[in-house]
């Protein structure tokens, strides 16, 4: 009889690697496979009458590529000044049928980590401010927990906010 315990494929599928990132005093984590590179943030071209969120675009290896900052649609407030340089994540985002690359803005990416499935508790419905809607889970992680983003809503609020000022 085979031992399903010790079956490398097995393990896999029921643990996940994150990447985890602090925005606003907060820890987050989204799926390793929807991050391509981490970046740390060079020069922004800004868009004049862009949404808020839009912080600007950069040039990706001869692409445009749009970078937003997550502290508008948290509803945190924007250090003009941070002591340290933001990083931007570029993550895959699907718009329509084809995937596309959008950086977004944190305060800094400090590690990938390994959490088994079942460590993924679902989030609580209130309790986590304007935040909620784009946290689909908690992760117990040292002294408190990362908050799991749904980058599919994330994006999706994104998308459907950016004419209203977003």
């Amino acid at each position: 009889m085979v031992e399903l315990a010790n079956d490398p494929s097995t393990e896999l599928e029921r643990s996940q690697s994150y990447v985890i990132f602090r925005l606003g005093g907060e820890g987050y984590a989204v799926e390793v496979m929807r991050v391509q590179e981490v970046l740390d943030v060079g020069m922004l071209t800004k868009v004049p009458g862009g949404p808020k969120s839009l912080r600007g675009v950069l040039n990706l290896r001869g692409h445009v590529v749009p970078v937003y900052d997550l502290r508008v649609p948290f509803d945190l407030t924007i250090d003009a000044k941070p002591a340290r340089a933001p990083s931007v994540l570029m993550v895959e985002s699907v718009g329509g049928n084809e995937t596309q690359v959008t950086g977004l803005l944190v305060d800094r990416v400090s590690d990938v980590l390994e959490f088994r499935n079942d460590e993924v508790q679902p989030a609580p419905q209130l309790g986590l401010g304007k935040a909620t809607p784009f946290v689909r889970g908690l992760i117990r992680h040292q002294d408190g927990f990362l908050l799991v983003l749904d980058l599919d809503r994330v994006f999706a609020a994104l998308g459907s906010l950016n004419g209203g000022g977003f």
